[in-house]
Order: C-alpha cells, then sequence, then structure tokens
C-alpha cells in the first residue's frame, strides 16, 4: 500500500473515531438533559416536599389576649410584652465565659446563670432571664453563638388585686382558668400568627420566607359591670370588718336592684391574680358563689313575703312572742332578748325568733317551701360567672315539724351570699327576680359592641308587686326602729335586715352546731324611696369586739351605702316618718 493510501487510512479511521465520540457525548448530554427534564418535572416536587420542612421551620407570632376593663373603661386587666432571653446550650463552647457575659450585662448572678446552662429545662433550650425591655442592643454587644431573644405576652393587672375573685386568672399558656379569664376565655384569647424561616444546618433562622407572614389576630375585649371605685370601698370595708373582729373571712357584693348588675363583688382574705399559683386555694376562693351558709335572721324577709302573700296574718296583728321562749317537741327556741307582744311589722323590725317561728307554724311547709322556691332558693342565680353553687333546700318530703320553725329563722336551709341578694333585690324592686350579671359588653379595639350584655333579664315574677311593696315598708322598719337602727343615714332612708347564724358542724355524724361560731350579716338598700343599690356583707367567725351582724357587719355596709350614694349623685329622699318605737337593749339579731 502506498504512503498516500495508508494516510488516507488513517485519517478515516479517526474521523468516524471523532464522530462515534461526538455521537456518544450527544447521547450522553441527551440522557443528562432527558435526566434534568425527569428530575424537574417528575421528581421536584416530591424532593421538594420531602426536604422542605427540614430547611424551614415555623414560628408562631403570638397576639394580645383581651382586656378586662370596668362599666368605665379602666383597664382591670391586660396584655404587655415580656421579653425572654434564651440560650441552647449545645452551641455554646464556653460556658463559664457565657455565665459571666450575660451576667454582667443584665445584673444578674453568674452562679444562677451557670446552672440554668448547665440544668437546661428542655434539651436545647433554657430561659436565662426576662426583662420588660427588648434586650436586643444589649445581645448584638455580647457576640456570643446559642444565644436568641423571644417575645412573650405577659397578663397584667394594673389595679392589683382589685376585683380579683371577678376576674380570676390566667395559667402559664395564657389560658383563663377562673372567673371572667375563665368564662369568657374565647372572646378574650388570641389567634396566633405565624412566618416561615428558613434554617441552616443547625436549625438557625436565617431568613423569612417572602409572603409567608400571616399576622395574628388579638383577642377582643370584655367589658365589666362592674366599677372600679366601688369596689375599692367595698374591698376596704370588707378587709376593715375582718381584720376589726379577727374574723376567719368576710365577703361583700354590691347590686343593682332593677338591672341585676354587681356593681362590687370581694372576698377577703383575697389574693394576686397576677401571682395566683403562690396563693393558698381558699383565698382564691369566690365564696359569693360557692360557699352556701345557713343564713340566719337575714333570711327572715322572706319568708315574711309568704305570710303577705297568703294573707296568713295583717302587718298590725299581735303576735305573743312569750317572753323569748316557745318549746316545739322537745326543742327549745330563744330569742336573743326577751319579746312580749308584737305586731307583725315589730316581729321583723326586733326579729324575733319566737314570732318567726309562730307564724312559719301557721303557713305550714309548702307555703313556706313554694314561696323560697319562687324567690330563687335551691337554684344558681344564672349569674355569668363559673362555680355557683345552688345551695342546699331539701325536698319537701324531706321537711319535718320542726321545719316550720326552723326554715323561718334562716335554720335548716343553706344559701349562697349571691342567692341572698338576688332574693333581696326581688323584695325592693316590684318582685321581679333577675339573673344577676358582671359582663356588660364584648367590644372591639375601637369599642365597637360586638356582645351586649347589658339586658335586664327577668328569672320570674316572685312576688306580687303589692307584697313587694309592704315588704320594702317593713324593710325600712328595721332601719328606723329596729335591729338596724344604726344604719340610717343623714340623708336618704335605708332599707335592710341583720342576720346572726350559728356555723353548723360539718362532718360524718356530727350534728348542731360549732360552739361560739358566728356568721354576723347585714344586707340594705337605699334609697327606701327608689332604691338603686343592694348591699350584703357577711363576716365569719369574728372572734372579737362582737359578732351580732348589726355589730360585725352593719358598719361596713352603712359606709358602702353612704359612698356608692354619693358617688353615683343619687337624689336625697324624705326621711322616714311615723312614731319611733323604743326598744329595750341594743340591737343584737
Amino acid at each position: 500500500m502506498s504512503q498516500i493510501e495508508t494516510h488516507m487510512t488513517a485519517t478515516g479511521q479517526r474521523t468516524r473515531l471523532g464522530q462515534a465520540l461526538v455521537l456518544l457525548l450527544c447521547a450522553c448530554l441527551a440522557g443528562l438533559i432527558g435526566r434534568l427534564v425527569y428530575i424537574n418535572t417528575q421528581l421536584a416536587p416530591r424532593l421538594r416536599a420531602y426536604s422542605y420542612p427540614r430547611q424551614t421551620s415555623t414560628i408562631l407570632v403570638p397576639g394580645s389576649r383581651g382586656a378586662v376593663l370596668d362599666r368605665r373603661y379602666r383597664l382591670l386587666a391586660g396584655t404587655t410584652d415580656q421579653f425572654a432571653v434564651y440560650a441552647d446550650p449545645r452551641l455554646i463552647a464556653d460556658r463559664g465565659e457565657a455565665a459571666r457575659a450575660v451576667a454582667a450585662k443584665f445584673g444578674l448572678s453568674e452562679r444562677d446563670i451557670r446552672e440554668k446552662l448547665d440544668r437546661p429545662t428542655a434539651p436545647g433550650y433554657v430561659v436565662l432571664c426576662r426583662t420588660d425591655e427588648n434586650p436586643r442592643d444589649k445581645m448584638a454587644g455580647l457576640k456570643l453563638r446559642g444565644l436568641g431573644v423571644q417575645r412573650e405576652p405577659v397578663r397584667v393587672y394594673p389595679m392589683g388585686n382589685l376585683a380579683a375573685h371577678v376576674l380570676g386568672y390566667v395559667g402559664i399558656d395564657g389560658k383563663g382558668l377562673e372567673g371572667v379569664e375563665l368564662g369568657f376565655d374565647a372572646r378574650l384569647a388570641s389567634t396566633p400568627g405565624r412566618r416561615t424561616v428558613f434554617c441552616d444546618v443547625r436549625r438557625n433562622p436565617v431568613f423569612s420566607e417572602p409572603d409567608s407572614y400571616v399576622p395574628p389576630k388579638n383577642g377582643t375585649h370584655v367589658v365589666l359591670t362592674i366599677d372600679a371605685n366601688i369596689q375599692e370601698k367595698l374591698e376596704e370595708q370588707v378587709a376593715e370588718r375582718v381584720k376589726f373582729h379577727e374574723a376567719a373571712s368576710g365577703l361583700g357584693l354590691v347590686m343593682d336592684p332593677k338591672t341585676g348588675e354587681i356593681l362590687a363583688l370581694a372576698n377577703y382574705p383575697t389574693f394576686d391574680p397576677a401571682k395566683a399559683g403562690d396563693a393558698p386555694p381558699p383565698t382564691r376562693r369566690n365564696r359569693v358563689l360557692t360557699d352556701p351558709v345557713e343564713p340566719g335572721s337575714v333570711f327572715k324577709p322572706y319568708v315574711m313575703s309568704a305570710v303577705l302573700t297568703h294573707h296568713t296574718a295583717k302587718r298590725t296583728e299581735v303576735i305573743d312572742c312569750r317572753g323569748g321562749v316557745l318549746m316545739i317537741g322537745k326543742r327549745i327556741l330563744h330569742d336573743s332578748h326577751p319579746h312580749g307582744a308584737l305586731t307583725v311589722d315589730q316581729v321583723l323590725a326586733q326579729s324575733s325568733n319566737i314570732g318567726m317561728a309562730l307564724l312559719g307554724m301557721r303557713l305550714g311547709n309548702a307555703k313556706i317551701y313554694n314561696m323560697l322556691h319562687d324567690l330563687g332558693f335551691g337554684e344558681r342565680t344564672g349569674i355569668d360567672l363559673g362555680g355557683e353553687d345552688k345551695g342546699l333546700m331539701l325536698p319537701l318530703k324531706r321537711w319535718t315539724l320542726g321545719s316550720t320553725a326552723s326554715v323561718p329563722m334562716g335554720q335548716e336551709i343553706a344559701v349562697t351570699p349571691m342567692q341572698l341578694a338576688t332574693a333581696f333585690c326581688s323584695l325592693v324592686n316590684g318582685g321581679r327576680l333577675l339573673r344577676p350579671h358582671v359582663v356588660a359588653a364584648v367590644v372591639d379595639d375601637q369599642g365597637e359592641i360586638l356582645e351586649d350584655h347589658s339586658a335586664v333579664e327577668q328569672r320570674r315574677q316572685s312576688l306580687d308587686p303589692d307584697v313587694a311593696r309592704q315588704m320594702a315598708e317593713m324593710l325600712a322598719m328595721v332601719v328606723t326602729e329596729g335591729t338596724g337602727r344604726q344604719c340610717k343615714l343623714e340623708n336618704w332612708q335605708v332599707m335592710g335586715k341583720t342576720g346572726t347564724a350559728q356555723i353548723p358542724r360539718i362532718g360524718q355524724g356530727r350534728r348542731g352546731y360549732e360552739p361560739n361560731a358566728y356568721v354576723g350579716s347585714f344586707i340594705a338598700a337605699a334609697p327606701a324611696s327608689d332604691p338603686v343599690v343592694v348591699v350584703l356583707m357577711m363576716v365569719r367567725h369574728p372572734r372579737k369586739n362582737g359578732y351580732y351582724g348589726a355589730q360585725v357587719a352593719l358598719p361596713g355596709v352603712k359606709e358602702v351605702l353612704r359612698f356608692t350614694l354619693n358617688y353615683l349623685n343619687v337624689p336625697h329622699d324624705a326621711p322616714a316618718s311615723g312614731p319611733l318605737q323604743q326598744l329595750a337593749g341594743e340591737a343584737r339579731n
């Protein structure tokens, strides 16, 4: 073969090899392109779905819990921001250095910070401190890995423990646990927002995903019927009476008899709702609703209304009170001081146990039971606060002959203070039994009413209006001529009733009453011509300076009445007319 032919053959082979390589490269490129197309069209959605949760994190953005306001829109409970400085101890190389730096910046104990870093509350997370001001500037100067700042909404009560048993409190999760905070939690609670952030390999947020932010929705606000000024006065007086008499506890209630609005509600001892977890459980009990008591003589007006309803006796009829002693079977009843002949009006004014027992026996069990049921005893009042007890009124079939004498004296029955006050409103408002309430409205940030709770809700007509009118006259006589005469006010005529009840023994097999243990009470309404306020106060187990209702509770009610009537600018009414009866001895019941 010639040299030329050999050269041409080699050149052809190289050409064919080049072509083969080009074809191979094209095939590989086509395969690669096909693979890329397949990955992008078929695998990409699945790969993104797989990797997205591992690359991103959803951060919840807390909203603000709604406020609780008094009837004049003064803040009783609100939410403020607090900032938590937290650490991931796993990312901190030198914990001693970190503890020294953080302690110096925030004025804390280095030892405490180090202990927190060494004993985190959760893997990779421990709160080192909390502050009211945003600490980001201080944090920037530390230049330490593993530290962060988190905003936390915190529930605050700017008026301290004012109206604590109405407001209730929230748990560490911000949810309501008692009172209005619990009952209206769904309205107060916020809906958290959220945003998505991309994270590095250590799950530290790097940047936010565009358009991922959903803003939080703040809670709505609850407006109460409570007036902070009246509430403060009531709490002051309840605490003063408990301390002066060295009593176990006390409570009070101020109510509008025409609407059922609760203007003030107090228990003592009380607690700080911002630190509810530190308070002994008994101090958190709203005893106005939860603790039924044998009421004693403060209960007599309700049975007297049955006397008038059934025309069992005329008000001018004279009742022989037998010198203050009456035997029924083997039981001997006593008056606190002896009485002879009293009119029916005077039986109530002087709070004669014997007179009420005799009238009760005329009525009989069925009429007494039905009247008390009509006045709401034995059932819950329906107030918009949780934990209400319905008291204890035995079924009629379990009443005995002795019941006709015991119940008119306020024994053999247990009622809550809320029931007493609600029924008393019926006696002075024309006989209407109303549902009490503490919430007036639910409003938004602009004050627009979303829910109106101010409507007067009448449960039933419990008394004939004429009977209610007569009862109001008789209750005014208690103050002008009877056991409540120390409650006379300079410019307003007051209606009221005193009560002193023995405290029953509690426990299996225990009967009778605790020795030297009493509940002194007084309930009143004013002005008598057109009542706008009812005030109840009870002092449990006073140990000093007397124990009768006129001694331990009446002075506090008088001060609350005087303050409230002046505060509300209630017009003066005419003083009571007619002869005043001369009563022997001091008012003791």
